[in-house]
């Protein structure tokens, strides 16, 4: 039997340009990890080194630049197949950005990594509040990445999105506990904010809060 085998001279290498700096990667790489290895910071939310990239959050947005023609793509999410120029903060990519977060501070104003996010880009206050607007600081932020560890590593379709536009949120089917969840961590693990705690509370307690606290006094 014969067969063929690709060895390391086989992989494609392409040399893309990553705010003026020359990078060299294997053909399909990610563009978030490429400029990642050119030490360019680029914010994220939905993006997990373990999940497979949705590009929900648009925070990791760069501004490319292919054959003349420029326009921006979520990083994350976008393969590199050919040279390109990329940059980072352009005027465009920071103008996207700012109003992505200041519209997740108008919804989300108390959570610590929002909070951060706004910081970092000079965001002090939002234009956006309104009755959705959540103080939880453990408010979820819908990035989707509970759902997508529960498809890849649990590989179930427990966790999903519901409603559309504002009204979009986080649920199981028919709004009901699945019989399917196992309690395991694993959306849990993935969550940017702790909106999803495990708390192993055996036997369906009456008060479990009291039973967590008083143990077996």
């Amino acid at each position: 039997m014969s067969g063929i085998s690709k060895t390391k001279t086989d992989v494609k290498k392409i040399e893309i340009t990553v705010n003026g700096k020359k990078v060299t990667v294997v053909k399909g790489t990610f563009l978030l990890q490429a400029v990642r290895e050119a030490k360019a910071p680029v914010p994220t939310l939905c993006h997990h080194k373990s999940l497979t990239p949705s590009g929900s959050c648009r925070l990791c947005v760069c501004e490319i630049e292919i054959h003349g023609e420029k326009r921006l793509v979520t990083a994350c999410n976008y393969p590199i197949r050919e040279e390109i120029k990329v940059e980072t903060a352009s005027e465009r990519v920071i103008a996207r950005r700012k109003l992505l977060v200041e519209m997740y501070l108008g919804r989300w104003p108390n959570v610590p990594i929002i909070k951060s996010l706004a910081k970092s880009l000079g965001i002090t206050e939002s234009r956006f509040g309104s009755e959705l607007t959540d103080e939880n600081p453990q408010a979820c932020i819908l990035c989707g990445r509970c759902v997508t560890a529960c498809e890849e590593f649990i590989q179930e379709k427990i966790l999903d999105f519901a409603g559309r536009g504002i009204k979009r949120h986080l649920t199981m089917p028919f709004g009901e506990v699945d019989p399917h969840c196992v309690g395991c961590p694993s959306c849990a693990y993935v969550c940017p904010t702790g909106a999803i705690e495990i708390i192993d509370d055996l036997n369906g307690p009456a008060d479990p809060k009291m039973i967590r606290n008083a143990g077996m006094k």
